[in-house]
């Protein structure tokens, strides 16, 4: 992963319910630039955006026994692009939310800096 600060000034949300998982994201975009904020569950997650809009989201969507479908929908009506991080199929996604952009875990950090830069970079 290269670190020339492709997402400087960005604040984005990592919501991610496994701690190793979430760090990992964590570092990455803060390797590119951007300010993060880290919660693991989906009530979190629409706290936070309740006080503040990111400038984009990474969205895990199995939150325990939970799913963040709700999530999406939230960022979505604030224009807030996002990226899926899932194990899962896209098929397990409600059918409108199955033509965002999604990484499939476990992947390789390349693929989520180029799909970072390209979901994200066009506000930076």
């Amino acid at each position: 992963m290269t670190t020339d600060r492709q997402l400087r000034g960005l604040s984005i949300l990592v919501v991610e319910d496994e701690f190793f998982v979430a760090m990992e994201l964590e570092d990455a975009m803060a390797q590119m630039g951007a300010t993060v904020t880290t919660v693991g569950t989906r009530n979190r997650a629409l706290d936070a955006l309740a006080s503040a809009r990111p400038d984009g989201a990474l969205l895990d969507v199995q939150l325990g026994q939970d799913v963040s479908y709700d999530v999406a929908e939230r960022l979505i009506a604030i224009h807030v692009p996002f990226i899926f991080t899932t194990g899962f199929d896209r098929a397990i996604l409600p059918p409108h939310l199955r033509d965002r952009p999604r990484l499939s875990k476990p992947f390789a950090p390349v693929d989520l800096e180029r799909l970072a830069v390209q979901i994200f970079g066009a506000r930076s």
